[in-house]
């Protein structure tokens, strides 16, 4: 049902794509009805059949050609549109374009309801890159505490928003959800059994870039002693060179396999999560702030393993009081072999996983702190 709240969004993907940030604008806009305003930097409108099912309305805004990553709004109808109209406005960050057009409706309208959702703190970088990606970020922290609010997605982001000078009364939490569906999916999975003479079998869901760090994954992998099974579920532009490394590490051995699936529709996706011990996600970078997918993992009865990393919460999300470990790539072959060498560990690692997403994650809970954000 719609919100009477209905604030427009902003972004710069097409929702509901693939990623965390188009993810978290489909869920909202399923719930506020408010129009979704988009970039559409990566052509999806036109290319691709939607991952899940719409109901709000979606409109894109013209905008420039690509300089690298950097996309901005041309002056058009319907950019004047979105300017002008007394609806709320909430946009993701980080973006440049998105913070230009944030601040053009602040000063346009100083009455006007304009918020942000602030989904990651973006890595320092080498180059000309990594100086615009720092300059912008500057500029982002300096409107951000200016706007009528701020939402970001663990208690982590929020205290390091709080460092920066955003006040503790415009930053709220409100952590990704997985879709009605999706939920439903997932918790209908029976509990993992253990199965002493079963392979572990290992999850990796995610686009295959640089940052993702499947190479550690897949060199963690190479020291265990007992034998596992690894599904390699995404793609991207380092497919072909995580597939290369993958046969010189493991070229026929059979008690060790690894095998790249591609893209998976959701059923599909859903049975790679029913099959799987664990998921491990080790990217390298605070970019990677959340993790959706961990949420899929936990709530299909699985635990999820990622890196603890200064300004992201990717390691706060599947944290389960019956593994301890350090969470930091040179940790991550020993945490893997112990859970390949004991299936029982395993199954009360899943059990756990869940209560948490119970807990913590579920659409109830979601619904209910979004309420409170509607209420502000």
């Amino acid at each position: 049902m719609a919100s009477l709240f209905m604030p427009d969004q902003l972004l710069r993907e097409w929702p509901p794509g693939y990623g965390g940030v188009e993810r978290v604008a489909h869920e909202l806009a399923a719930v506020w009805g408010g129009t979704v305003w988009s970039f559409d930097v990566q052509g999806l409108r036109a290319s691709e059949l939607d991952a899940l099912a719409v109901t709000y309305p979606r409109r894109c805004l013209p905008c420039t050609p690509a300089l690298g990553r950097l996309r901005l709004p041309l002056p058009s109808r319907a950019l004047w549109q979105l300017l002008r109209s007394s609806r709320p406005l909430h946009g993701h960050l980080p973006s440049p374009g998105v913070l230009l057009l944030l601040v053009l409706a602040r000063v346009l309208r100083p009455r006007r309801r304009v918020t942000a959702h602030w989904h990651c703190f973006l890595e320092p970088e080498a180059g000309l890159n990594g100086r615009l990606y720092a300059l912008y970020q500057r500029l982002a922290l300096l409107v951000v505490p200016r706007l009528g609010g701020v939402i970001t997605t663990s208690p982590l982001l929020r205290e390091e928003l709080l460092r920066c000078g955003c006040h503790q009364d415009r930053v709220a939490v409100l952590s990704c959800c997985l879709s009605a569906e999706q939920e439903a999916g997932a918790l209908a999975l029976p509990q993992r059994l253990a199965e002493p003479e079963r392979p572990l079998q290992l999850l990796f869901i995610g686009r295959l870039d640089s940052y993702k760090r499947l190479d550690w994954l897949l060199e963690a992998l190479a020291t265990l002693s007992q034998p596992w099974r690894l599904v390699v579920v995404g793609d991207g532009p380092r497919r072909s060179l995580f597939e290369s490394l993958s046969r010189d590490l493991f070229s026929g051995q059979v008690e060790r396999s690894v095998q790249f699936l591609g893209r998976l529709d959701e059923s599909a996706k859903l049975a790679q999560l029913a099959a799987a011990d664990v998921l491990v996600l080790p990217s390298d970078r605070s970019n990677e702030a959340f993790g959706i997918v961990q949420l899929e993992a936990m709530a299909a009865g699985i635990p999820a393993l990622a890196f603890q990393r200064r300004r992201s919460g990717m390691g706060w999300v599947g944290q389960l009081p019956g593994l301890r470990w350090a969470q930091t790539p040179d940790t991550l072959a020993e945490v893997l072999q112990r859970l390949a060498a004991d299936p029982a560990l395993r199954r009360r690692l899943g059990q756990q996983a869940r209560e948490r997403y119970r807990a913590m994650f579920a659409r109830g809970v979601w619904l209910t702190n979004l309420s409170a954000w509607d209420q502000r």
